[in-house]
């Protein structure tokens, strides 16, 4: 079968490839003019280059494919406004919606994020895909693109698109050139991570995470959401298990939210105001960790049953990765 992966250079779509390649599939993956893909270094796939604003490749990409796996959705690069984040991530997703109902393709499974499912009622309480978003955080531009690009795809979905959403927890695992969530891995094996804000967490292999994304193409009813998620726990528990896995101290100081938030504020106007560039670490990110809470899997666990493996072999892979690749230092 011909499958199309957007996003197949990074963290998750590298492992989605290799996924649907040791299935049999055919595999095309649409890939930046500039982007080397060293992430898919070896592997046997057809490469279109473009991206989700090159409308005539991304069309291109889309033709004679069965099923479209979107792990691109749009991540602002720093702090914008939301209007900005929001319009350029809608673009994005439209662009991809009429090349997939122009190519006729059998079903879009669209990789969305943890940060739009809502909080549930009962305080204590894991959340659910019934879970409506919400947020006090308005002016965070990751939070509103990725909740635009969602009601995007479940508006088309509704209106007779093939489309199924996935909803992924925090991801570990090998490939995560970024990185992205493996930066917590790469901090901790540095020693470079002193606190850590409090707060809960579940945490799920990537390679389980692609697995789940065939199982929604195969089996997801059109229109829903899954959370794929694994292991329930908090940030202190991961952060031990990481530094266990790595041979190294645990970050021991717990910094309340609230200190991190203002402080991750005053950083975003400091480089933007005195040193007149980004800061390497967004403000808008603070409060994403706000969103982060348990999840109640049970729905996708039933109705794709995808697997849900233990984490310490996914730190573990991740870190080697992480050295081979001389992330980690000498």
């Amino acid at each position: 079968m011909k499958v199309l992966v957007l996003g197949a250079t990074g963290f998750l779509g590298s492992n989605l490839v290799r996924a649907l390649l040791a299935e049999g599939d055919q595999v095309r993956g649409l890939v930046r003019p500039s982007n080397p893909a060293p992430t898919l270094r070896g592997l046997d796939i057809e490469r279109i280059t473009g991206d989700l604003n090159m409308v005539a490749s991304l069309r291109r990409a889309c033709e004679g494919v069965r099923i479209v796996y979107h792990c691109a959705a749009y991540y602002p690069p720093h702090t914008v406004p939301v209007s900005v984040a929001t319009a350029q991530a809608l673009k994005e997703t439209w662009n991809v919606l009429d090349a997939v109902r122009a190519a006729s393709v059998e079903r879009l499974v669209f990789g969305s994020t943890l940060t739009t499912i809502g909080f549930p009622r009962q305080q204590g309480q894991p959340a659910d895909e019934t879970c409506a978003f919400t947020t006090q955080y308005r002016d965070n531009p990751y939070l509103m693109s990725k909740i635009a690009m969602e009601k995007a795809v479940l508006e088309a979905a509704r209106n007779g698109l093939p489309a199924v959403v996935v909803n992924p927890t925090a991801c570990f695992g090998p490939y995560d050139s970024k990185p992205t969530s493996g930066t917590q891995i790469v901090m901790i094996a540095k020693r470079l991570m002193p606190g850590y804000i409090q707060g809960d967490i579940n945490a799920i292999d990537v390679r389980d995470v692609a697995t789940g994304m065939m199982k929604a193409a195969e089996r997801g009813r059109v229109g829903e959401r899954y959370i794929l998620g694994s292991w329930n726990t908090t940030q202190r528990e991961l952060n031990m298990l990481i530094a266990r896995v790595a041979g190294v101290m645990a970050p021991i100081a717990p910094v309340p939210y609230w200190v991190a938030r203002y402080g991750s504020k005053f950083g975003d106007w400091v480089f933007r105001t005195i040193l007149r560039k980004p800061a390497p670490v967004p403000g808008f990110f603070v409060e994403v960790l706000k969103h982060m809470q348990q999840y109640d899997c049970s729905k996708a666990i039933r109705e794709l049953d995808y697997p849900r493996s233990p984490i310490e072999p996914a730190i573990r892979d991740a870190l080697n990765w992480f050295r081979a690749n001389e992330y980690l230092g000498s």
